[in-house]
């Protein structure tokens, strides 16, 4: 088999292996290398934030409308390309074809980008009873954008693409277990036009993170990953007062009321409690019963675990695949296996699939009589387990969805959908769905207590990559201003 060779390191838009190691990119499903991507040293990650810095000044000056001409093109190259990258992340991190050919072509996700930015106020006259005031929106300058390996395409783009609108420049710096997908959207950021240095690359591990979040030059750093991962970087940035977005883990609850569908609450859980192998930070791994309801419940989720099709990623019938790997498998049967010894009882799944040896394979999995003081109910396991906690009435539901400290997300399932969305004001979490799973992109998306600081996503998600700067005015100035703002 031949292992494919990717450089590590761009930097003005001129590859190079890097100065790091060399990191072995294995394929989940099969425990076999296939690409090998250099990784960058310290110097590297120095030559890229002075490209970044030198690119930024240049790009902060480009009119808005060519900025999205260029956003615009990416996405109609991410279209064409979509199958490659597909190709790369199933291959990286054992995510179906099929899924993964959808999450690659982020047509949606550009257009809700280029939507918002035109709906940001980068300029507006501001007139009171002290005065006249021009209060001006600018670019912060250079992000590090740090990505963990779990959705490759869409997690790099979620740093990227407000970089680039915003007027900013950016280092990103992807995971070493998928590195791949980062590789190949810088050749298409190139072939859409953006500049030289807009966007450089460092793979690498921690020590290229913690080098990115301290550097002097970055202001900004933009991470999505573990809670654990989010507070070092918080303590890093502090010194030097750094703007901080982190959208960090999750331990998201589903609110199943009496009245609930539950054809409706097994489809949602089908699809975000163990999609992408329950590696997603937002998934519905809580899923909380009512107790004369709670058998059926299990039963609708034992029934949704069992739809999935477990195998082969480039098998268009499989419908999950292998965790990303050996470790994260061993870390989730542990956790499982600890939830039992607390006395959990698993529903279904639970283990490795006896029909596939090879791979980092875990069986979708419901584990019952779980209450809310279990490790399991409280730690995020990033597989496919879904635990079922009873509760007494509406507000001991929502005493156990709170209790946690994590608020990324959640759910309430109930035949009254304005009853629901009362129910799911009360959950402490950034966003919630009523009588579905996600959260349209549109919206700003992250969390709060241990989840994180700051938004992705909607016209919110630009606030971090901008400063505002405010001038007086005089009367007969901002009259003018406004004038002009109102012919153009």
């Amino acid at each position: 088999m031949t292992v494919e060779q990717y450089d590590g390191v761009l930097v003005d838009g001129v590859w190079r292996r890097g100065g790091g190691p060399t990191v072995d990119v294995i394929d989940p499903a099969t425990e076999q290398v296939f690409a090998q991507v250099g990784s960058g040293s310290l110097g590297d990650v120095d030559d890229a934030v002075a490209s970044a810095g030198r690119a930024q000044r240049e790009w902060s000056a480009v009119p808005l409308a060519d900025r999205v001409a260029v956003v615009r093109r990416i996405g109609e190259l991410i279209a064409e390309r979509a199958p490659e990258l597909a190709r790369v992340r199933s291959r990286s991190m054992g995510a179906p074809y099929a899924s993964s050919l959808a999450l690659s072509n982020s047509a949606g996700l550009i257009a809700m980008y280029v939507d918002t930015i035109a709906r940001v106020q980068f300029e507006q006259v501001r007139r009171d009873a002290y005065g006249d005031s021009l209060v001006v929106r600018r670019p912060v300058g250079v992000v590090a954008g740090i990505v963990p390996w779990n959705v490759p395409v869409r997690n790099e783009l979620k740093k990227t693409i407000p970089s680039i609108l915003t007027g900013c420049s950016v280092v990103l710096k992807p995971s070493p277990e998928s590195p791949v997908a980062g590789a190949l959207l810088m050749e298409v950021f190139r072939d859409a036009g953006l500049p030289d240095g807009v966007c450089n690359l460092v793979v690498g591990g921690a020590d290229v993170g913690e080098a990115l979040v301290t550097h002097p030059d970055v202001q900004k750093v933009a991470f999505t990953g573990s809670t654990a991962t989010g507070a070092r970087i918080a303590e890093l940035a502090a010194p030097r007062l750094k703007r901080l977005q982190l959208e960090l883990g999750g331990k998201s609850a589903a609110i199943v009321l009496p009245d609930a569908d539950l054809d409706l609450v097994g489809r949602s859980l089908q699809a975000f409690g163990f999609g992408n192998t329950g590696q997603i930070c937002a998934s519905l791994t809580r899923v909380l019963a009512p107790r004369d309801r709670y058998d059926d419940v299990v039963a609708a989720l034992v029934a949704a675990a069992r739809r999935h099709v477990v195998g082969d990623p480039q098998d268009p019938a499989t419908t999950m695949g292998p965790l990303v790997s050996s470790r994260q498998r061993d870390k989730v049967l542990g956790l499982v296996r600890g939830a039992v010894d607390q006395g959990a009882v698993i529903a279904c799944g639970g283990s490795v699939p006896d029909d596939l040896p090879t791979g980092w394979y875990v069986e979708p999995t419901v584990l019952r009589d779980v209450t809310s003081g279990m490790t399991i109910a409280q730690e995020e396991v990033f597989g496919p387990v879904v635990v079922v906690i009873p509760y007494d009435d509406e507000d001991d539901a929502v005493r156990i969805a709170n209790d946690s400290r994590y608020g990324l997300h959640g759910a309430v399932f109930g035949a009254d959908d304005a009853h629901a969305l009362d129910v799911a004001r009360r959950i402490e979490t950034g966003t919630a769905a009523v009588n579905s799973f996600d959260i349209p992109v549109s919206a700003p998306f992250g969390g709060v207590k241990g989840s994180g600081v700051g938004r992705e996503n909607g016209v919110e998600g630009y606030d971090s990559f901008l400063d505002y700067h405010s001038y007086k005015l005089t009367p007969a100035l901002a009259e003018r201003l406004e004038a002009e703002a109102l012919r153009a």
